[in-house]
């Protein structure tokens, strides 16, 4: 896939993962970089030859979607790349939870890392339609795969769009074959949300690299890192795989 002379959305972008998606779009030519979130942060006017047009929205609130896509409608009709990335974690005590207070926290979290790329895809759709070529590309996590205790309502929420986005790439395939849809699934990064989490974290760039280099291959299946040891460990003997991931 060619992203020379492109416009592409991408959430979460003023830091992070997100920040290093808008540089390597930029680096391979993009026109135009959407860039969707909450603040601009460091996020400069351009990167390189790509203007930079931030939207200041907050895709935990369910309303934001809507906002995003109208915004990209009315001002942004060549964009031709949604880049879901916006995502949180949180660690959640199910078992003796402070039910008033963790309830909240989940709800933003589920509306955060799963309502907002289903429905942003859904009103993208119809802009993404008129393109030769476009394509959806939504950040799960190598967590899909394997849950880890701590952060439950997170691994769910990868896993319900790792399953929400292969069955969209089928509906794709039998009916908008102009539409691809990939799946990036990166391993622990070393960001803002993963600070004090883990170790032998992969640097956001290198992260960001990757799953740019995978949509330009055109791998539907992006593992990023070590999310492709861990899916031959998962393969090779699940248990082990499971007990890995189980403390991590």
């Amino acid at each position: 896939m060619d992203f020379q002379g492109r416009t592409i959305c991408i959430t979460g972008a003023s830091r992070g993962i997100g920040y290093a998606l808008c540089e390597a779009f930029a680096r391979r030519g993009a026109a135009t970089l959407i860039a969707a979130g909450r603040s601009r942060g460091e996020l400069p006017d351009r990167m390189g030859q790509a203007r930079i047009a931030f939207v200041e929205v907050d895709l935990s609130d369910p309303e934001g979607p809507g906002r995003l896509a109208q915004a990209i409608t009315e001002a942004h009709e060549d964009c031709s790349v949604l880049v879901n990335n916006a995502g949180t974690q949180e660690t959640v005590d199910c078992i003796a939870p402070d039910a008033g207070e963790a309830a909240g926290r989940i709800a933003r979290e589920i509306q955060l890392n799963f309502i907002t790329p289903v429905t942003l895809g859904l009103h993208l759709m119809p802009v993404l339609l008129r393109h030769r070529e476009a394509a959806i590309c939504n950040i799960t996590s190598g967590l899909a795969l394997a849950p880890k205790q701590s952060a439950p309502v997170y691994c769910a929420t990868k896993a319900g769009l790792s399953s929400h986005t292969r069955a969209l790439r089928y509906q794709a395939q039998a009916r908008a074959p102009n539409v691809k849809v990939f799946e990036a699934l990166p391993p622990l990064v070393d960001t803002d949300m993963t600070r004090g989490r883990g170790s032998g974290k992969l640097s956001p760039e290198a992260c960001a690299e990757q799953i740019v280099e995978g949509m330009r291959r055109n791998r539907p299946v992006i593992d990023v890192g070590k999310t492709r040891l861990l899916r031959t460990v998962l393969r090779l003997s699940p248990a082990l795989g499971y007990r890995i991931l189980r403390e991590g």
